[in-house]
């Protein structure tokens, strides 16, 4: 047996490794995937389509020919746009988030330049980019301010609205008539916003996006374009936990007058109108369909190129999936195989066997020794360096608590990169907030360590007929042993738990020191189960195990919230 304990070992040490690579292996493949999305925004004028999937953006001619491809990295953005847009002179808009920044390039040289440089800074999340009457004048909503901006050389950045009037703006599109049309995603609705004497704007018709062609809770309106009849296409999400999407069509005075039937497992994210037909962007089955006017009928949109280039990249991600399922399941199986392992590497009879107990009572002596005035026990060195050090750390507990908080939710944003999808962002959002009310409900943990180490720091001691207790803050109480309670770990006295062990069956006092002093007046004490222990304590309202209660049911309470919000 002793001779397989050394490969029990070894196979332990090679299970752990397996389970590193299983976690590292998952950590890339999941850095990677998030890159490796399907298309998600569009743009169309006239005769040509710019395209965003997969870090590229892509030129196509009106028949679905690609013509061009390009990094992202030619705009100068340094993450995924939120927005596609062509302006009135054939330049294409290219927005970006954190800070908002919006690139005017010229598709054929793919020279880009900023413009609308005051939107740095002023807008964070869902930033939708339209250009205005004047020249280098814009029109901006912002998912994050609840607002509809105006910016122009001459003026410093104008809200147009009423504070409320919008809630998590989206898409936002002239109609023929020079109203503007706008997503209004939070109030689950498309609202006409009709321009005023004073140059602002007022709410005009606006459509309910929870109507009787809504499936689901597909009611959240994202993105929208005019088509050649007047009406419009919008596309519509669902809650930004659940990946579904439709796309409706809505009248100016109606309301939603219809639902197109995309292909099962679609998720419309954007839509361009083309013609008498709207192009969509599926980003879940790396697709972009085009949708008829007059017959609503789905068809493929793109030529051979661009269907095979979009499905390398699906291939590629479901690639990198499977390698995540299995480095998961690596994780799983190797985590168990090293426990069995160790165990196995474990002395049999150390496996199940109970330590023996720390102080062995029955052979004590029969009396305490003489001792002149009060014998305190002599503390074990160690103990008292950790009981400083503990001290310093208990007034580091929650800033660095906080900071460990702070530091991983920064290290998932970084993650996310910084054009997160609106699901990713909202979930960021979700963790944020679970983070934040973990921090403030660990704050119970303080006064724990507070208090453990004023029990820690209580001395015992004798005079060979009572048993002397000197507490943190210099009272002296001196007890009958009859009146003692204890168990192998601790000494309890009424509301007072006096701990004779620490962790890893660390004694607090010197070798015999327990035995020889304690011993002989513990023979007229009572001894407890740990079972007991508590129910008395619970009785005495002993103070350290209430609040070690209360923090329990804290960080249970943490966690439920944690996994509902997840």
């Amino acid at each position: 047996m002793k001779a397989r304990r050394p490969l029990a070992t070894g196979l332990a040490m090679l299970f752990l490794f397996l389970l590193l690579a299983g976690l590292a292996t998952r950590f890339w493949a999941s850095n990677r995937i998030i890159g490796l999305s399907g298309p998600t925004h569009i743009a169309v004028n006239g005769g040509q389509v710019v395209l965003f999937a997969a870090g590229e953006l892509l030129r196509l001619s009106s028949a679905g020919e690609l013509l061009d491809v390009q990094p992202l990295e030619r705009t100068g953005l340094a993450g995924d746009p939120v927005d596609l847009r062509f302006a009135n002179n054939g330049e294409l808009l290219v927005a970006g988030q954190r800070p908002a920044s919006i690139r005017r390039c010229e598709v054929t040289t793919w020279d880009c330049q900023p413009v609308a440089v005051a939107a740095t800074g002023l807008i964070e999340r869902q930033l939708k980019v339209l250009a205005d009457a004047g020249p280098d004048e814009w029109l901006l909503t912002d998912a994050r301010g609840d607002t509809l901006w105006r910016l122009s050389p001459a003026a410093p950045p104008r809200a147009l609205l009423p504070a409320g009037t919008l809630a998590g703006p989206n898409d936002l599109a002239f109609a023929d008539d020079g109203a503007l049309w706008v997503a209004d995603t939070d109030h689950r609705r498309i609202v006409e916003l009709v321009p005023t004497a004073a140059g602002a704007y007022a709410v005009g018709r606006e459509h309910s996006a929870v109507n009787e062609h809504t499936v689901g809770k597909s009611y959240y309106p994202m993105m929208l374009a005019r088509a050649a009849d007047g009406r419009w296409w919008v596309t519509q999400a669902a809650d930004f936990s659940a990946a579904q999407a439709d796309l409706l069509i809505y009248d100016l005075d109606h309301g939603a007058q219809a639902r197109i039937g995309l292909p099962d497992g679609a998720y419309p994210t954007d839509v361009a109108a083309i013609g008498d037909a709207a192009l969509v962007t599926d980003m879940d089955r790396f697709a972009v369909y085009r949708v008829a006017g007059a017959t609503r009928v789905v068809s493929l949109f793109g030529d051979d190129r661009l269907q095979s280039r979009l499905a390398e990249v699906r291939q590629q991600r479901n690639r990198l999936e499977k390698l995540s399922r299995w480095a998961l399941a690596v994780v799983l199986v190797c985590g168990a195989l090293t426990i069995a392992a160790a165990f196995l590497a474990s002395p049999a009879e150390k496996r199940w066997t109970r330590p023996p107990p720390p102080f062995d009572w029955d052979n004590a002596p029969a009396e305490v020794p003489r001792v002149a005035g009060v014998h305190w026990l002599e503390r074990n060195p160690a103990v008292e360096r950790a009981l400083r050090l503990a001290g310093w750390l208990g007034l580091l507990l929650l800033p660095l608590l906080v900071l460990g908080l702070l530091t991983l939710y920064l290290w998932m944003r970084a993650q996310a990169g910084a054009a997160a999808a609106s699901e990713v962002e909202s979930k960021l959002s979700q963790l944020g907030i679970v983070l934040l009310l973990s921090g403030i409900l660990l704050i119970p943990l303080v006064p724990v360590m507070w208090k453990a180490l004023q029990q820690l720091r209580n001395r015992l001691g004798t005079d060979g007929r009572r048993l002397y207790i000197r507490l943190h803050d210099g009272r002296e109480i001196a007890a009958d042993p009859a009146q003692l309670l204890y168990t192998d770990r601790a000494i309890i006295y009424r509301e007072h738990s006096l701990p004779l062990m620490g962790g890893k069956q660390r004694p607090f006092y010197q070798p015999g020191e327990v035995e020889t002093w304690l011993g002989p007046l513990l023979r007229q004490a009572n001894k407890l189960s740990a079972t007991e222990a508590l129910r008395y304590q619970w009785r005495h309202r002993d103070s350290g195990l209430l609040w070690r209660l209360a923090v329990a049911l804290v960080l249970a309470a943490v966690l439920i919230v944690t996994l509902m919000a997840l």
